[in-house]
C-alpha cells in the first residue's frame, strides 16, 4: 500500500478544506514547494496534489507552483483539479512531467475523453477521482451533484479500462473522523486509493488492503507521524530447509545456520521491522509450505511475518494467513499463472500480496533459480503491479549470498518502473551495502541475511548507521 501525502493548493498556498467547503479552509503552508521537499525527504513514494482553484473553475491557477514542485522533487506526482481538456492533460504529463493526472468532472460529463486519454497515455497515467456525496458522484469542485450512483459510475470506469481511482466521501473530507469504510468495501476489482477522513495511524493500517491512502489533515494536525510510517524497513530473511535456517551462495551450497524461531526472536529484539520466512525447497519438491513452523513463529513473535515458498493457490495463500502470516509471497506460481496475483489480491487485499521476483541478469527465473523464463524483470514487475501486487521482493540470484552488494542497477530500474513498494534482496555483506541501495534507489526496504546470520552487524547497528546518514527508518 502507498501512503500518499497530500498538498491541496489554493492561491499558491497549501490548505485543507472542511467537507469540500471553500469557505472553511485552513492554511498550513505558504511554501508548498518546501512542504513537498519535506515529504520527499521523509521517504514518500508518491505525492498527491490538488489544484482547488482549478477544480472549481477548470483553470490551471496553480500551475507555476506545481511546476516548481516538479522541478524540486524526484518522486512521482499525481495532480488533480480542473483537468478537463487534452491540452491540459498534455501540459501536465508531457511538458511539466507529472506522472499521473486525475480526471474528475470530465469523466462524468464526457466518458469518451477518458477512453481517449487512456488510449494515448495508458491506464497507469490516467486516474479518475470519484467524489461521493450521499451515494452520488459530485463534480465541479464538489459544487454540483450528479444523478450518477457511485458504484454504477465505477463499473462504467472499469469498462473503459480505468485501473486506478481515488475515491473520496465528501462528508468525511477534512473531518478527521475516519474514512467511510463501508463505501470502500463495496468497490471491487479496481485499484482504489482511500481519501477523506483519515485521522490516525490505525486508519492508515486499516487502509492497507487498498492500493493506497491519501494523508493530509491528519499529518498537518499532528495526528500521524509520516516520517516514521514512511521510513525505510530492515527485514531479516530466514531461508529454511527441513525446519532449519540455511544460507548459501547463488541459491546453492547451503550451510546450516540454526533454529528459525530462536534466530527470528533475536532479530525481533534487535528491532527488525518484519521477518521473511522462505521455504526454499517447497516449490521444487512439490509439497506444502511450512505451515507448522509459521504457527510456532506466530505464537512466539510479535513482529510481522511474511511467508514464501510453495504457495500455488488461493486456498494455500489463505491458509498461510490463517496460520499467522501478515503477508504472503508468491513467486513461481505467479509466473506460471499470473491471474493468481489478481485472485489473491481481490480475495485478501493487495497489502497481503508480495510478489517475489528472482533474477539472473534481466531474466526472471523460477523454481529456486533453476528455470529461466525469458521474462524481463522490469516488465514482469510492472505486470505484477497492474495485477494487484502490493509489494515487489526482487532478489538478484548472482548476488545472493556473495556479500558483494545489492544489484543496484536492476533494483533501481524496478523502483523507477513501479509505484508499489520494492524490497531489495541479494548480496548484502556490510552495512554500507544497505546505505548504498537506499541512497541510489527508491526501494522501501532491504532484505538482509548473511550480514545478520554471521554476526557481522545487528539490526540496531544498521538503523543507527542509517540515521547517521540521514536515511529515515522505522
Amino acid at each position: 500500500m502507498l501512503i500518499i501525502p497530500a498538498i491541496d493548493l489554493q492561491n499558491g498556498e497549501a490548505v485543507r478544506l472542511y467537507q469540500g467547503d471553500y469557505g472553511q479552509k485552513t492554511v498550513y503552508s505558504r511554501d508548498p514547494v518546501a512542504l513537498a521537499e519535506g515529504f520527499a525527504n521523509m521517504g514518500a513514494k508518491y505525492l498527491h496534489i490538488v489544484d482547488l482553484d482549478g477544480a472549481k473553475d477548470g483553470s490551471t491557477a496553480n500551475l507555476d507552483t506545481i511546476r516548481k514542485i516538479r522541478e524540486q522533487i524526484s518522486i512521482p506526482i499525481q495532480v488533480g483539479g480542473g483537468i478537463r481538456t487534452a491540452e491540459t492533460v498534455a501540459l501536465y504529463l508531457d511538458q511539466i512531467g507529472v506522472d499521473r493526472v486525475i480526471l474528475g468532472t470530465v469523466a462524468v460529463k464526457n466518458p469518451d475523453f477518458v477512453r481517449e486519454m487512456i488510449a494515448k497515455y495508458g491506464p497507469q497515467r490516467i486516474v479518475v477521482g470519484v467524489d461521493v456525496r450521499d451515494g452520488k458522484v459530485a463534480v465541479s469542485g464538489w459544487f454540483q451533484d450528479s444523478d450518477l450512483e457511485y458504484l454504477a459510475f465505477i463499473d462504467q470506469l472499469k469498462a473503459m479500462g480505468v485501473a486506478y481511482i481515488v475515491a473520496t466521501d465528501i462528508a468525511k473530507d477534512g473531518t478527521l473522523t475516519s474514512p467511510n469504510w463501508e463505501m470502500y468495501e463495496k468497490i471491487q476489482d479496481v485499484n482504489v486509493v482511500v481519501s477523506g477522513g483519515v485521522s490516525s495511524e490505525a486508519d492508515i493500517q486499516k487502509a492497507g488492503k487498498y492500493y493506497g491512502v491519501i494523508v493530509g489533515k491528519a499529518y498537518y494536525e499532528g495526528r500521524v507521524d509520516l516520517k516514521k510510517l514512511l521510513g525505510k524497513r530492515i527485514i531479516p530473511c530466514l531461508d529454511t530447509v527441513n525446519g532449519r535456517v540455511v544460507k548459501g551462495v547463488n541459491f546453492v551450497d547451503l550451510v546450516d545456520i540454526g533454529d528459525p524461531i530462536e534466530i527470528a526472536l533475536a532479530y525481533e529484539k534487535q528491532g527488525a521491522d518484519e521477518i521473511v520466512l522462505l521455504d526454499i525447497t517447497a516449490t521444487n519438491e512439490g509439497r506444502e509450505t511450512m505451515y507448522d513452523l509459521l504457527k510456532r513463529a506466530r505464537e512466539t513473535l510479535s513482529v510481522p511475518l511474511t511467508l514464501g515458498g510453495g504457495i500455488r493457490t488461493v486456498e494455500e495463500f489463505g491458509k498461510a494467513l490463517e496460520c499467522g502470516a501478515s503477508k504472503v509471497s508468491i513467486n513461481s506460481a505467479a509466473v506460471l499463472r499470473p491471474a493468481l496475483i489478481r485472485e489473491v489480491s481481490a480475495t485478501f487485499g493487495s497489502d497481503r500480496v508480495v510478489v517475489a521476483i528472482d533474477g539472473n541478469g534481466r531474466d526472471v527465473v523460477i523454481g529456486g533459480g533453476t528455470k529461466g523464463t525469458g521474462l524481463d524483470i522490469v516488465e514482469w514487475a510492472k505486470q505484477c503491479e497492474a495485477l494487484g501486487a502490493g509489494e515487489i521482493l526482487f532478489t538478484s540470484m548472482s548476488g545472493d549470498g556473495t556479500q558483494g552488494g545489492y544489484d543496484i542497477p536492476i533494483t533501481k530500474a524496478i523502483c523507477d518502473a513501479v509505484h508499489i513498494p520494492v524490497i531489495a534482496s541479494g548480496g548484502c555483506g556490510k552495512i554500507q551495502d544497505i546505505i548504498d541501495v537506499f541512497r541510489t534507489t527508491n526501494c522501501d526496504a532491504a532484505l538482509v541475511a548473511s550480514l545478520f546470520h554471521y554476526g557481522k552487524a545487528t539490526v540496531g547497528e544498521v538503523k543507527a548507521a542509517m540515521r547517521q546518514e540521514g536515511i529515515p527508518c522505522r
